[in-house]
């Protein structure tokens, strides 16, 4: 491609001209960027090949790489960036292709460009991702958060645990992430009515800002089941958000990160398991950290993850966590062992909290006697509505949304109030009395 047309009269501190290498394969690009840029910088179109790039790559006044990954060449580009990336450390990576096209955005958030630009958008957009890039100082270190104000008094990460597979875990995670989403989507709508007829009142602040998402973790075993419940194909995975840690933002939560109808958004584990072995408890942990300062809620579905190393910083990152556990003696004696281990890695006994999940008034260990037995306390009691919860499923719905006054549903509704720390009139509602003839049926098992 012929770049004469493509000069600019911007110089660098050293009296030369700045420029944007674009590896790309479409002129159309080129002259794109370049209009955008303007006199800012001198646009070069170079071919996606290591051998054309090279001998750019060492002359003065270099300021941006800029990687085009657009279909066909996505796989050349990305293998491109990634030869700079371990080749040319000091260079800075930007990416460009359309955000319509989730293949070319998702290699190069992959390839861990420092900026993504959108064909689609406007040239003013490109100049100022440009111009940040290039211009703009190394960001100060970041000051304390004053305790007053810190993100865990605005946000809520509440991680659901489960002894073993098959208790019931996700499909309560998936629930409860909706429900929050819902809820806050209401209070934002609410806000901006306000806002609206504040300013028609003569008004002129505007309305706090709130998190309007909530965010479902799918962490557990197995993989993935979170997302068959929403709906939601997840290409956008957990590894990818611990591997783009620094770019973890609204934009990239906005544009990469699924999500449900109603807003909420999913992220899980890959469809290719090998890839957890790239996660560490740390990492894992900084994403929550990293998503407190842009979500409402995160629900984090670790049920029958019970690897007490891989837990435990998440445990402390979130300074709280649920035990799912139903009314089943293997349910039992797993979630006892699970605790155990949790004890001796430092977690601290009073931080869990029991969710007692399909309890069933007729049959199995009293709710007191289950929280006693595992040593917790008594937070929530589930009803089992198993048949109801199927036939949603079945259907390709939540419960919630098929009946949104079963008494599931009004649990998880209690759920979150209690976790977005609205008023409740008063306590949960208690697990329905047994009848007389389990009553009887007890005594007589007790010998009474």
């Amino acid at each position: 491609m012929d770049s004469s047309h493509l000069k600019a009269a911007q110089t660098d501190s050293s009296g030369g001209s700045v420029r944007v290498l674009l590896l790309t394969q479409s002129s159309a690009h080129a002259f794109w960027l370049a209009g955008a840029l303007g006199d800012e910088a001198e646009v070069v179109p170079v071919a996606l090949d290591m051998l054309h790039l090279e001998p750019h790559l060492s002359e003065s006044g270099l300021g941006v790489v800029m990687v085009d990954f657009s279909a066909p060449a996505t796989e050349a580009a990305a293998l491109l960036a990634a030869d700079l990336r371990s080749g040319w450390p000091g260079v800075v990576l930007m990416g460009a292709g359309s955000a319509v096209d989730a293949a070319s955005m998702l290699a190069a958030l992959r390839c861990g460009v420092t900026e993504f630009v959108n064909w689609d958008a406007s040239e003013a957009d490109a100049r100022t991702a440009f111009k940040r890039q290039l211009y703009a100082p190394a960001a100060p270190a970041a000051a304390p958060v004053p305790a007053a104000v810190s993100v865990e008094d605005t946000s809520v990460a509440i991680p659901l645990l489960g002894g073993r597979v098959g208790m019931g875990v996700t499909t309560l995670a998936v629930h409860l992430a909706v429900m929050l989403q819902e809820m806050q989507a209401h209070d934002v709508r609410g806000a901006v009515r306000r806002h609206q007829v504040a300013r028609k009142a003569g008004a002129s602040q505007l309305p706090p800002e709130e998190a309007a998402h909530a965010a479902l973790l799918d962490l557990g075993l197995p993989a993935r089941d979170g997302l068959l419940y929403l709906d939601v194909a997840g290409s956008y995975s957990f590894v990818d958000a611990v591997q783009n840690l620094r770019r973890l933002d609204a934009t990239l939560l906005d544009s990469a990160v699924e999500k449900h109808f109603t807003g909420a958004a999913a992220l899980a584990w890959p469809a290719d398991l090998s890839l957890l072995r790239e996660v560490s408890p740390t990492a894992a942990a900084n994403v929550i950290r990293t998503f407190k300062a842009l979500l409402k809620a995160q629900v984090i579905d670790l049920g029958g993850m019970v690897q007490a190393d891989f837990l435990a910083p998440v445990l402390r990152e979130c300074g709280q966590a649920w035990v799912v556990c139903d009314q089943s003696l293997g349910g039992i004696v797993s979630t006892a062992q699970m605790i155990r281990e949790l004890e001796s890695k430092g977690i601290e006994r009073s931080s869990l909290k029991l969710v007692l999940n399909r309890f069933n008034a007729q049959a199995g260990l009293p709710a007191k006697e289950v929280a006693q037995r595992l040593g917790l306390e008594l937070l929530h009691v589930v009803p089992d509505r198993g048949t109801a919860l199927l036939a949603a499923a079945s259907s390709g719905q939540l419960l919630s949304q098929t009946l949104r006054g079963d008494p599931y549903v009004t649990s998880v509704r209690t759920m979150a109030r209690a976790l977005l720390g609205e008023p409740m009139a008063g306590p949960a509602p208690a697990a329905p009395a047994p009848g007389i003839l389990s009553q009887w049926a007890k005594r007589l098992r007790r010998g009474e």
